[in-house]
C-alpha cells in the first residue's frame, strides 16, 4: 500500500514505533527479572529446608548415641542420686535424663493417674488378641503413681502403659517394692488440651503439678521391664498383666524417626534442584 509506506517513511512514525519497541523489551526484561528473583527465592528456600532437615536428622543420631551409652550404664541407686543432691533439682539436670535407676518403695494407689489417651509404647509386648504397637486401635493410658520411699520422699513412677478397655484389671501390688526404671524429664505442655486434676486425668505429664498434687518430688521413672527380663521387644503374648512396662529399646524411638528426615531432605533437595534448573531455562538462559 503507498499510503503506508509512505507513513512508514515520516520520522514520526519511526520513532514511535521504537520507543513501542524499546518499551516492551524493557517491560519483558522485567518480568523476566521478576520471575528468576521469585523462582530463585523458592529454590534457595527449598535448599535451606534440606540443610535443616539433615541437620535434624544428625541432631537425632547423636541423640540416640547419647540414650544408648547412659542406658547401657550400671544402673544407679536412687537414693544415692538423692544424697548427692542433683536429682532433686528442677527441671531435671540434662545429664541425669535416662539415666538408670533402682529404688524401693511403697506405692500410693490412691493417688494413681492416667495420662492419655495415647498409643502403646515403641517396641512394647501386647496381647496375643491386641493391635501392634503404635496403631490407632491400641490406645491406652500411661499409669502415674506416688512411690513413697524408704526416707519418705515420694517420687512419681510412671508404671507403664494400658491399653484403655482393661484400666479395671490394673495390678496394684502392695508393701515395699522393687522399682528398676529410667530417669526423665516431664513433657512439653498442650496447648490444644487441658488436663483434669479432678478426675486425675492428664494429656500430658505436667511434673510439677502432678507433683503438687501428690505431695511428691518434681521427679518422674519411668518403670522398665528389666528387673524381670520382660517380653521379647514386640512380641506378642498370651497373657499379661497391666501396666506393661517399657522395654529399654523405647526411649530410643522418637514420634518422628531419623530415617524419615531423610526422605525429606531428599524430597526438598529434589525440589531444589529441579527448581534451579526451571530458574535457569526459564529466566537465565
Amino acid at each position: 500500500n503507498p499510503f503506508l509506506r509512505r507513513l512508514g517513511g515520516c520520522p514520526a512514525v519511526r520513532a514511535r514505533c521504537f520507543a513501542t519497541q524499546t518499551s516492551s523489551r524493557k517491560a519483558g526484561s522485567n518480568m523476566r527479572a521478576l520471575g528468576g528473583t521469585i523462582f530463585s527465592g523458592v529454590v534457595m528456600g527449598t535448599g535451606c529446608l534440606t540443610v535443616w532437615q539433615l541437620q535434624r536428622y544428625q541432631w537425632k543420631l547423636d541423640a540416640v548415641k547419647e540414650r544408648e551409652e547412659r542406658l547401657s550404664t550400671v544402673p544407679a541407686s536412687f537414693a544415692e542420686l538423692i544424697a548427692d543432691g542433683l536429682v532433686l533439682m528442677y527441671p531435671l539436670p540434662a545429664s541425669l535424663e535416662y539415666r538408670q535407676v533402682e529404688c524401693d518403695g511403697e506405692f500410693e494407689h490412691e493417688s494413681e493417674m492416667l495420662v492419655g489417651p495415647r498409643s502403646a509404647p515403641a517396641g512394647a509386648a501386647l496381647p496375643a488378641s491386641g493391635a501392634p504397637p503404635g496403631a490407632a486401635t491400641a490406645s491406652g493410658w500411661d499409669v502415674i503413681t506416688p512411690l513413697r520411699c524408704a526416707d519418705g520422699r515420694r517420687v512419681l513412677v510412671n508404671r507403664g502403659w494400658v491399653i484403655r478397655e482393661q484400666v479395671d484389671q490394673l495390678a496394684r501390688p502392695t508393701g515395699t517394692q522393687p522399682v528398676h526404671g529410667v530417669l526423665r524429664a516431664g513433657e512439653a505442655g498442650n496447648r490444644f488440651a487441658v488436663n483434669d486434676f479432678a478426675r486425675r486425668r492428664f494429656v500430658w505429664i505436667d511434673l510439677l503439678a502432678m507433683a503438687k498434687a501428690t505431695n511428691s518430688e518434681a521427679i518422674i521413672i519411668y518403670e522398665t521391664d528389666a528387673k524381670n527380663g520382660g517380653a521379647k521387644v514386640g512380641t506378642a503374648v498370651a497373657t499379661m498383666s497391666w501396666p506393661a512396662p517399657r522395654p529399654l529399646s523405647s526411649f530410643l524411638a522418637f514420634y518422628v524417626e531419623p530415617s524419615t528426615h531423610l526422605v525429606y531432605a531428599a524430597t526438598w533437595a529434589s525440589l531444589s534442584f529441579f527448581g534451579a534448573i526451571m530458574t535457569y531455562a526459564r529466566f537465565v538462559r
